[in-house]
């Protein structure tokens, strides 16, 4: 099969990033874009977004379609479609089930689908939208599970499918980003599943996992079981968090607190940088002064502002009853992962086995994507390989998707 090119576009609270991709029996990154935002005498863009929520439409708009050209003219390729992520403590699931009376008939591809078109006869709020979703399980007869009962005989069969809600405002938004860039908007996913598919293996999925995505403005979390998501949400609490708190507590300015936040940072008095715990930081402050702060007090503010973002993401794990599945551990990825000796924290946070998720790729630009910055962006093109390749016919879209008769992602093939 030939291979196609489609675009990624990861809009944060940070950053906006974008990969032009070309998709086939393997993903190879083709180009990159991205925009870093600044807070200056000029402007703050960290104003344009909040906890994953657009603040500013036209000025997110005008840098979006800077970051997806730049990557255009990166891969020297053809304008094409964007998987887009979506995020915000709007993002949560919801589970919702159908069931249809057989009386000992044979299950059929058009029975499945009816119990499928069941979603959208579900009643949810009207601020909300239901951005996709995963069939799961079905029921058999109220007492066995199969995961593709075509031509089974049953009497009564359930389905159990798991929808994906976000604020219909904000989807709204996001797209309208995508038609000032003048590209087609193939898919809006929740940022956490992409960044699974990017750090994330059959085997954890299987076993049972929980991927924390912390980034600058939000935390998403999702958990897998089974091969299925049995939990997702989204937390507006991130590494921007940090530096607030840095901030406020050192008394310096926004721009110095997150340079030294990633200069001197961590989770523990044995990090690996090369100033020892009590050793002071000897900067120069917003005003011209030179100053030394202490490094212990600069720890102590990043441990509590993340045992804070732990706390929520525990809370919300045992409050749906789904701590006892995380049998192979969780996974951390998102910029804040890079914190020194996170790993370690976490693991004693959670009492349970935790590793960073760096993103599986080893093609051209690898030195560069191949970090937790990048996982977002990186595992739309791993999505879009995945559940979406069959459904690109042509790479010169313009402004009209090419996916106006794409499935749910995770629906079966009848």
């Amino acid at each position: 099969m030939q291979n196609r090119i489609i675009f990624s576009l990861d809009i944060g609270s940070s950053k906006i990033v974008s990969l032009a991709g070309s998709i086939g029996e393997q993903v190879e990154v083709c180009g990159i874009g991205n925009y870093y935002f600044t807070n200056n005498s000029k402007a703050n863009d960290f104003l344009s977004v909040s906890n994953g929520v657009v603040c500013n439409l036209e000025d997110v708009s005008i840098k979006a379609t800077q970051v997806i050209n730049e990557a255009r003219i990166n891969a020297d390729c053809s304008m094409g479609s964007i998987i887009l992520n979506a995020s915000g403590s709007s993002m949560y699931n919801r589970y919702t089930k159908s069931k249809i009376e057989l009386k000992n008939q044979s299950i059929t591809p058009e029975i499945m689908q009816q119990l499928i078109d069941g979603v959208y006869q579900t009643t949810i709020p009207p601020q909300l939208e239901v951005l996709d979703y995963e069939v799961q399980e079905y029921l058999l007869d109220n007492e066995n599970y199969a995961i593709n009962p075509i031509h089974l005989s049953a009497n009564v069969i359930e389905s159990n499918i798991n929808m994906f809600l976000t604020n219909i405002t904000q989807v709204d938004n996001m797209k309208k980003i995508i038609r000032h860039s003048g590209y087609g908007l193939a898919k809006l996913v929740p940022s956490g599943i992409l960044s699974g598919m990017a750090v994330l293996n059959r085997e954890e999925k299987e076993l049972g996992c929980c991927l924390i995505d912390i980034g600058a403005g939000t935390t998403d979390i999702v958990v897998y079981e089974n091969g299925f998501i049995r939990f997702l949400c989204s937390i507006p609490m991130g590494g921007e968090n940090i530096t607030r708190d840095i901030t406020n507590v050192l008394k310096i300015s926004r721009n110095l607190a997150e340079d030294i936040k990633l200069n001197y940072g961590g989770t523990s008095y044995t990090s690996n940088s090369t100033s020892k715990i009590g050793e002071g930081i000897l900067i120069t402050d917003h005003r011209g002064v030179n100053t030394t702060i202490s490094r212990k007090l600069l720890i102590d503010v990043i441990k509590e502002r993340l045992k804070d973002i732990f706390e929520v993401t525990k809370s919300n794990l045992s409050k749906q009853k789904i701590y006892d599945i995380i049998n192979s551990g969780i996974v951390i990825t998102g910029g804040t992962s890079l914190l020194p000796n996170i790993e370690e924290f976490a693991k004693q946070y959670f009492d349970l086995p935790v590793r960073i998720g760096v993103p599986n790729y080893n093609g051209d630009f690898a030195d560069l994507i191949a970090t937790p910055k990048y996982a977002t962006s990186l595992g739309a093109l791993y999505f879009a390989q995945e559940y979406m390749l069959h459904e690109i016919t042509d790479n010169k879209v313009g402004t009209n998707t090419f996916f106006n008769k794409i499935k749910s992602m995770f629906s079966p093939k009848l």
